[in-house]
């Protein structure tokens, strides 16, 4: 189902697209390739805005697909076969999630859209924020029974950096609950990105401990507050975090080395929601699969250099269950 969700001020629109499979579905919005809602056995469990305004003036990129490098960048440049590239900063000196006209503010085109899938495309040319190379991307989201998994792909004609996320809020409570406080969360992470000033990581990569550790399930509000990169070690799919409330289970699965985990305490009143409501602080946490941040200026990161010829390639899974196991 393609529907529309207004139009920005130059009159180009923007459409909701939802899929769906048993007990499960999603409404994604060409515009920033967002996440507006996740309904599970029908409570929506992602935060969102109402309308097509609230996420333009939204500092907070909810639900949004953030590139072209998800996270921060340092004193916004980076040095890459010699050359330095100075990019557009956004925070503090600093780039976050791909700069102020970051890929969460770009239309995406819809390529395919079926009952349970759709494919989303952009096109990012040279110089974009200031990155090399120009590239293509897309994003699939597909709805099964169970989850909701996307898939992140993306070629380049020049050597450039890559790393997206999407930046969706999870409240498993559902939307309109208030704090998640009280549900518990487990990270399968034994060490964390350590950052400075800016947050932006020194380059050491220290053994969980005190609030960061979570190979043991706590309450949220006991390893608030975090807006930390944790280190997922191995190849493939597998398990980066669980996230559970006493009727509702959720796995993130993601081939990724690292999650981000943003407990949301800048999230206020002033922020309103799908419902019409305003949010308070840690209404949602945000648990980012993707690359390292800053790892185009740190040599011991895994690397996010895309060149031509290779694919990048990044998939999520967002799996539910119920009752807790």
């Amino acid at each position: 189902m393609i529907e529309p969700f207004g139009n920005l001020a130059d009159g180009r629109p923007v459409h909701r697209i939802r899929i769906a499979a048993d007990g499960i579905s999603a409404d994604i919005l060409t515009y920033g390739a967002t996440v507006h809602r996740l309904d599970v056995a029908g409570r929506n469990v992602a935060l969102g805005h109402p309308n097509l305004a609230g996420y333009q003036s939204s500092p907070f990129f909810i639900g949004a697909t953030c590139g072209r490098f998800a996270n921060r960048i340092g004193d916004a440049t980076f040095e890459l076969d010699g050359v330095t590239y100075p990019l557009q900063p956004n925070e503090n000196g600093n780039i976050l999630h791909g700069g102020p006209d970051g890929f969460d503010k770009r239309i995406w085109t819809i390529e395919e859209a079926g009952d349970d899938s759709v494919l989303l495309t952009l096109t990012s040319p040279d110089g974009d924020q200031g990155f090399p190379g120009t590239i293509q991307v897309s994003a699939r989201y597909t709805a099964r029974p169970g989850e909701v998994e996307v898939i992140y792909r993306a070629h380049t004609d020049a050597a450039t950096h890559v790393n997206l996320t999407t930046h969706i809020y999870l409240n498993l409570a559902g939307e309109t609950s208030g704090a998640a406080d009280d549900q518990l969360l487990q990270v399968f992470a034994d060490r964390y990105t350590e950052v400075g000033e800016g947050n932006i990581p020194t380059g050491d990569l220290p053994a969980v401990h005190d609030r960061f550790d979570l190979r043991t399930a706590r309450p949220v509000e006991q390893a608030a507050p975090l807006d930390h990169n944790f280190v997922i070690t191995g190849d493939g799919l597998r398990p980066h975090a669980r996230m559970s409330a006493p009727d509702l289970t959720l796995e993130v699965l993601s081939d990724q080395p690292g999650l981000q985990i943003y407990t949301a305490e800048a999230l206020n009143p002033d922020v309103i929601g799908t419902s019409g409501v305003g949010y308070v602080g840690r209404a949602g946490i945000a648990l980012e699969t993707q690359g390292f941040p800053d790892a185009p200026n740190q040599p011991t990161f895994p690397s996010t250099v895309l060149r031509p010829g290779q694919e990048y390639l990044a998939t999520t899974v967002w799996r539910f269950s119920s009752p807790v196991a």
